[in-house]
């Protein structure tokens, strides 16, 4: 095996997963011959160097590493198992490879962790990576991987971790690709040309999900039922699509939560439910933006302690802004633009010292601008336009001293502009 001090940095969960599989490798028997070991060794070599013949590698990390002259074991980027010498891990992020996938990784047959992430690579993905049975991780994240997901990924029944984000993948997610991935935690697919409609069952055989990306592609159709029933789920990020349909309510009941991130889809909708099925303990991002959900503010919110995000500008949510989210200690960006906002501008919204983005514009706000917002000392982003604001533009809020725009076109206000906003050195955007 190869020493665990690399040239390559290796995250610290991969790290956790290859030490796992030396242990399991070293303390297992192996039955077979010396010669049956040989040939399999001749078979994972020949399957790296012909990786290795498909990429440009201009800065020669592999060329002046990979010789056959030595053990591949010793390879950079490369891990073997203790007792059979059989490649375990590949592993080379950051590393300017440059260059399509060999469909002979596919022989790799002990590889359990294939991470290339951030290395120049193009083409497709080979379909024969489907035949890697022992495989739990596989990230091509960050490279300019392009046609479509081979279905094949669904042989992968031992996957813990699929990451293929910022890459130009397109067309449909293979239906069934999830249908035998029983144990995976982790799947990324944000920021591809991913088109077509994901299946209503396509999360029911993934029971220990954490995490889904699925944002900035071209998906369309209603959003899966199955992804409100993921009990494990603490990330859930499919905006910026072209979704529809109703969000389940069961969705705003997940212990676990802490991101929920549905916004730019255009007719996604729904509403929130009562306090006695709203449950989100862990929440501190929420973006629902630029859809059209609909009914009261959630007053439910303010019970989430931890949230640091509330995003939800262009909708058709109704009623006064929350007076209970001026509890939130962590709460730095507060967006509730264009909607249906009526009554004052709360006084209290002057406890939230952490915020730094204030979007309250575009609703029917009444009343006028409270002296207390110039307590808001982070504050470098305040909105308060188009609405049927009265009255004089507070001198205080030239002690937001970290205020870079303000808006304050389109109301009713009065009297002159205060001098202390024009001694704000960071002020470089006022709109009246």
């Amino acid at each position: 095996m190869a020493t665990l001090s690399r040239s390559i940095p290796i995250p610290f969960f991969i790290l956790i997963l290859l030490l796992s599989i030396v242990s399991s490798s070293s303390s297992s028997s192996s039955s077979s011959s010396s010669q049956d070991n040989s040939t399999a060794s001749d078979t994972d070599l020949a399957a790296l160097l012909a990786f290795k013949a498909q990429l440009a590698d201009p800065r020669r990390v592999l060329a002046s590493n990979w010789s056959p002259d030595t053990s591949f074991c010793n390879w950079v980027g490369v891990w073997c198992s203790r007792r059979r010498q059989r490649v375990t891990a590949l592993s080379l992020p950051d590393t300017p490879l440059i260059g399509s996938v060999s469909p002979h990784v596919g022989n790799l047959s002990f590889l359990s962790i294939l991470d290339l992430t951030d290395t120049n690579l193009t083409g497709s993905i080979p379909a024969e990576l489907g035949r890697l049975h022992r495989l739990t991780y596989l990230s091509f994240f960050g490279n300019s991987l392009s046609n479509t997901i081979p279905a094949t990924l669904g042989n992968l029944t031992r996957l813990k971790f699929l990451h293929l984000p910022y890459n130009q993948l397109s067309g449909q997610i293979p239906p069934v690709m999830l249908l035998h991935m029983h144990n995976l935690r982790e799947i990324n697919m944000y920021a591809n040309d991913l088109s077509g409609q994901l299946q209503s069952y396509f999360f029911n055989n993934t029971p220990s999900l954490t995490y889904i990306n699925f944002g900035n592609n071209s998906l369309s159709g209603p959003m899966p039922q199955a992804v409100a029933h993921l009990s494990m789920l603490e990330g859930l990020n499919l905006e910026v699509n072209q979704l529809s349909g109703l969000v389940p309510e069961s969705m705003y009941n997940k212990s676990r939560l802490q991101t929920l991130a549905l916004a730019s889809n255009g007719n996604l909708a729904g509403m929130f439910p009562s306090n006695q099925s709203f449950n989100l303990p862990m929440l501190k991002f929420i973006s629902l933006s630029d859809n059209k959900f609909f009914g009261r503010f959630p007053s439910e919110l303010a019970s989430c302690e931890y949230l640091e995000i509330i995003d939800l500008g262009e909708n058709s949510f109704e009623g006064s802004v929350p007076t209970g989210l001026s509890k939130l200690s962590h709460l730095q960006v507060l967006h509730l633009g264009y909607n249906n906002i009526v009554g004052p501008i709360p006084t209290a919204l002057s406890n939230l010292t952490s915020l730094t983005y204030l979007d309250l514009s575009g609703g029917n706000l009444t009343g006028e601008i409270p002296q207390e917002l110039g307590l808001m000392r982070e504050l470098s982003f305040l909105s308060l336009g188009s609405n049927q604001l009265i009255g004089e533009i507070p001198a205080s809020l030239g002690n937001l001293s970290k205020l870079s725009v303000l808006i304050l076109a389109n109301s009713q206000l009065s009297g002159q502009v205060p001098i202390t906003l024009g001694q704000n050195a960071a002020l470089n955007k006022l709109i009246l």
